[in-house]
């Protein structure tokens, strides 16, 4: 894939640690966004389903945690500015180039990152898929798409993750405006990890060593071994975060990583 430099959106990439690299710019000369507004509408807030712990594959639908998130993307595609590198021969030919490279992304079915550049210069993203190809629009000079787009959660995520730990009592900054959902805790071993902010706690009972909770995959594994059997819930949203301080208590060491969310 060809990197670009991202000056508000980016589309595709990779996500690590350190964020999310690669990518195409889709704010720059050769793609521009026509219209925010449908990017940055509302998430929805109920009737996820939730899985129970316990029950691999068993699913009820849960209260107040979010569900998918639809939107359009509509760009408009343009030739590449004249003061940079024209990979067709003719300005025709760079137009067409501009939107085989765009539609090849968003054909994926496997989806794509959609990243956003803040103000304050931190990034967000969700992962999307199109439904739909949409339909290209195509005036003399300019092509507009207008591409239907789904995201699996229904908040934009911070794109550098947030690390901390505690064993006995600490203080968590959720980070965010909107309660996290999908946090990841590290167990080193048998305990309990408690938010008192929150009002949940979460208990691994019978481990032979270091156990992984997702909350957001709705898996726990020890080792390379699924063992959902070994986490007991107090809540069936599992365990959260909340935007600000968070209270926590744990009778074990318990290293967690989130990224802070957004409406």
């Amino acid at each position: 894939m060809t990197v670009f430099t991202c000056d508000d959106l980016r589309l595709g990439g990779v996500l690590s640690d350190a964020g999310i690299t690669g990518g195409l710019s889709i704010n720059g000369t050769a793609l521009s966004v026509a219209d925010w507004s449908g990017i940055l509408g509302h998430a929805g807030y109920r009737k996820t389903p939730v899985a129970v712990s316990g029950r691999a594959g068993a699913r009820i639908v849960g209260e107040g945690l979010p569900k998918e998130r639809y939107f359009n993307l509509l760009l408009n595609v343009g030739r590449l500015s004249p003061a940079g590198t024209l990979v067709s021969p003719t300005p025709e030919e760079q137009l067409v180039a501009n939107t085989d490279q765009f539609m090849a992304l968003v054909a994926d079915p496997a989806g794509q990152y959609l990243e956003v550049d803040m103000p304050d210069g931190t990034s967000r993203y969700l992962f999307v898929y199109s439904p739909d190809p949409g339909f290209v629009n195509q005036p003399r000079r300019l092509r507009t798409l207008d591409i239907p787009l789904q995201a699996d959660w229904g908040y934009w995520r911070a794109s550098l993750p947030t690390t901390d730990s505690v064993n006995g009592s600490d203080s968590w900054t959720g980070g965010g405006t909107v309660n996290i959902y999908d946090p990841v805790f590290t167990f080193d071993g048998d305990g309990a990890l408690t938010n008192t902010t929150a009002g949940w706690t979460l208990t691994i009972t019978g481990s032979s060593g270091p156990v992984v909770v997702d909350v957001g995959a709705r898996t726990v594994f020890e080792g390379s071994t699924r063992s959902d059997n070994l986490l007991t819930i107090t809540d069936r949203a599992w365990g959260w975060l909340v935007p600000g301080t968070n209270a926590m208590t744990s009778t074990v060491n318990v290293s967690a990583k989130w990224r802070a969310h957004y409406p």
